[in-house]
Parts: structure tokens; C-alpha cells; sequence
């Protein structure tokens, strides 16, 4: 029985991995497996104290320390290019965006986004991020 609900656990949990990856950005992904690899390593460092292995676990944590100060230098780097990344598209972005020459009218611009939002939205399991590009290129191009 133990066994039943240890595997009914990890489909369950492989299942809810799959389905945040789907619409989660690169960024959301590199922050889960550096907080689960933080975790590990922190159980370890834990479970090698507890057995008797203080020198071993002081030798782990010492030799990672420089990798947690390049997580925090990149994790402060990534926050301010998201902050640039959202900074507003030119109008050459929008058609490469739209995959349309520059130049293409209302409609051509409209089939476009409808095309690319069918087979792009969140709701069809795509990305977030493509959907929130997609849109702000439709209404780059199609300002008054």
C-alpha cells in the first residue's frame, strides 16, 4: 500500500511538473531547478552533519559557495534585462513578430494574430510570453 501511494504521488507530481513547464518562461524554469538543487544540496549538507561527516559536508558547502554568489549576481542581471525585455517593440520587430513584410495591411495584420494566437495561446498550450509578443505587435502595428 505504501508503495501505491508513494507511485500515485509521482505521477501526480510528474504530471504538475509537465503542465507548469508548458507555460512557464526560461526564467520561472532556471529559478525551480536552482531552488530544487539548493534543496538537495542542503539535505545533503544536512544528512552528512548528522552522520558524522562534518568535515565532507564543510568541504561541499565551501566548494559551492562561489556558485551561489554567480546564482545571485545572474538572478540580479536577470531581473534587470526582463526589466529591458519589456521595453516597447519598433514597428520592424512587430512584422518579424507577425511574420509579415513591412508594409502589409490592416487585414493581412489581423489574419496574422489570429493565425499565431490558434496555434499559440496559453489556453492551447503554449506560452505566455509568445501570446503577450504576438499582442503587443498587433497593437504596435494597428495603433489610430
Amino acid at each position: 500500500m505504501p508503495y501505491f501511494l508513494l507511485i500515485i504521488g509521482v505521477v501526480l507530481a510528474v504530471v504538475g511538473f509537465y503542465r507548469f513547464f508548458l507555460r512557464a518562461s526560461s526564467h520561472q524554469i532556471k529559478s525551480v531547478f536552482l531552488s530544487v538543487a539548493a534543496v538537495v544540496v542542503g539535505i545533503s549538507a544536512l544528512w552528512l552533519t548528522l552522520t558524522g561527516r562534518l568535515p565532507i559536508a564543510i568541504a561541499v558547502l565551501t566548494a559551492l559557495w562561489p556558485l551561489a554568489i554567480s546564482f545571485m549576481r545572474s538572478r540580479n542581471a536577470t531581473t534587470q534585462q526582463t526589466a529591458t525585455q519589456s521595453m516597447p517593440m519598433n514597428e520592424k520587430e512587430a512584422y518579424e513578430v507577425l511574420g509579415l513584410d513591412e508594409g502589409a495591411s490592416d487585414d493581412d495584420i489581423k489574419s496574422a494574430h489570429l493565425r499565431l494566437m490558434k496555434k499559440l495561446h496559453p489556453d492551447q498550450e503554449g506560452s505566455d510570453w509568445l501570446a503577450q509578443k504576438i499582442n503587443a505587435a498587433r497593437n504596435m502595428l494597428l495603433k489610430p
